[in-house]
C-alpha cells in the first residue's frame, strides 16, 4: 500500500517531500487551541495567564522539530502559520516573536549544542 502522507514522530512527511501537509496540521492544530485562548480571554483571566497558555499549547506546537521544516516550508505556509501568531496576537493583545525569529533562535541553540558536545560525530 503506497499512502501519499504519513506521520512519523510528530512531522507529517509527504511523498512530494513539501512541507505543506505538516503545515495544515499545525494550522488546525492551533487554531483548535485559540478557542481556548479566546475562551481564557472571555473569562478575563490575567494576561500572564493567557502568555503561559499559549506557550504551553500553542508555541510549543509551532515549535515542535521548527529546525526541521520550516528553513524549506513554501511562502505560502509560512505565511498561513504567521497568520495564526498574528491571530493569536490579537486575542492576546500583546506581540508575540514572529516564527522566523523562532526558527533562527532554535537553529543556533542546537548549532551550539552540537558545538559543545566534546562526542558529538560532527566535532
Amino acid at each position: 500500500d503506497r499512502v501519499s502522507c504519513f506521520k512519523y514522530l510528530g512531522v507529517h512527511i509527504s511523498e512530494d517531500m513539501t512541507w505543506t501537509s505538516h503545515a495544515a496540521a499545525l494550522v488546525s492544530k492551533v487554531r483548535q487551541r485559540l478557542y481556548h485562548l479566546r475562551q481564557l480571554r472571555k473569562f478575563r483571566v490575567s494576561q500572564r495567564i493567557l502568555q503561559c497558555f499559549y506557550s504551553a499549547a500553542v508555541g510549543s506546537i509551532l515549535s515542535g522539530n521548527i529546525t526541521i521544516w520550516f528553513g524549506n516550508c513554501s511562502a505560502q505556509d509560512k505565511k498561513a502559520l504567521q497568520r495564526v501568531v498574528r491571530s493569536a496576537e490579537r486575542t492576546m493583545g500583546t506581540t508575540l516573536a514572529p516564527l522566523q525569529e523562532l526558527y533562527i533562535r532554535s537553529c543556533n541553540s542546537r548549532a551550539n549544542k552540537v558545538m559543545g558536545d566534546p562526542f558529538h560525530p560532527s566535532n
